[in-house]
């Protein structure tokens, strides 16, 4: 046997004069192959798994717009209400008169019997409440706001009782006072409030009636609160206090901590008399 034969490369010059493998040219494929690698092709791209058609639905996006209240700082309803205003007239149409010389303010939500459940206010006047009631900003489906009593408190105020948001709901209880000379209302005050939740509740009743002989209506606030470990069934704390509010020609005065026993024993004595 002669010595193995070694295979080189064969080369060939190019244009330029270089050597060139010619193992490494592309080879024109035979006429006689191109239909199996065809099928091949085809085969292989039948293996993969079919691409999903992508959803092409356009979803149904709803978007709300909620104005932002105006500043708290500039309220209307404090600053420019004009007699035979829209607000004026919906409150006076809304409530009922109460010319007695004592009422006692309570919140009871939950008592068919409750007469403080009111008459609800045109939703289209929420805005005018909303500095003072920022819940009434967001999109709500029952009224928020009721009238429920007016009162004379002198020649130039009317007191406006309104039932308005409290803590989960409209449980609470504003005074609004409206001064006609200065055509404009003074600032809410918080007269009634129950509510309850994780063993801690607070109550908020009030009395209108004269305690210093002046023929007006002043102010007598009662507050409790009180706070129930429910594990241990045992008070963490409570506190039980008594308020006073004068009436004078510029509306009520600041609020005065009083012991008085004889504001007390009428307040108890309104309380038996309603049904809780």
């Amino acid at each position: 046997m002669g010595r193995p034969r070694t295979l080189r490369p064969q080369l060939r010059r190019d244009s330029l004069g270089g050597a060139q493998d010619t193992h490494l040219q592309p080879r024109r494929m035979d006429v006689r192959t191109a239909p199996l690698v065809a099928l091949l092709l085809v085969c292989k791209a039948a293996s993969l798994p079919a691409a999903q058609t992508p959803d092409t639905t356009t979803p149904r996006v709803t978007i709300r717009v909620i104005t932002p209240p105006p500043s708290p700082a500039e309220p209307t309803l404090t600053t420019d209400v004009p007699r035979g205003s829209l607000v004026l007239t919906e409150l006076t149409k809304r409530s009922r008169y109460f010319s007695g010389d004592t009422l006692f303010v309570y919140s009871n939500i939950n008592d068919t019997s409750w007469r403080y459940f009111g008459d609800a206010i045109h939703v289209s006047l929420d805005t005018l409440f909303w500095p003072f009631y920022r819940t009434l900003a967001f999109p709500h489906g029952d009224p928020q706001l009721f009238a429920t009593y007016r009162m004379v408190l002198d020649s130039r105020h009317i007191g406006y009782l309104l039932r308005v948001p409290g803590m989960y709901e409209p449980t609470a209880i504003d005074l609004w006072i409206y001064d006609a000379v200065a055509t404009r209302f003074l600032l809410p005050i918080r007269v009634a409030e129950s509510w309850g939740d994780e063993g801690c509740g607070r109550t908020l009743d009030a009395l209108f009636l004269d305690i210093n002989a002046d023929v007006r209506e002043d102010l007598v606030l009662h507050q409790m609160t009180s706070c129930v470990n429910l594990e241990t069934m045992r008070t963490e704390s409570e506190s039980d206090s008594l308020w006073v509010r004068t009436w004078t020609s510029n509306g009520y005065a600041a609020p005065i901590l009083k012991n008085d026993s004889t504001l007390s024993r009428i307040l108890n004595t309104h309380r038996s008399r309603i049904r809780r």
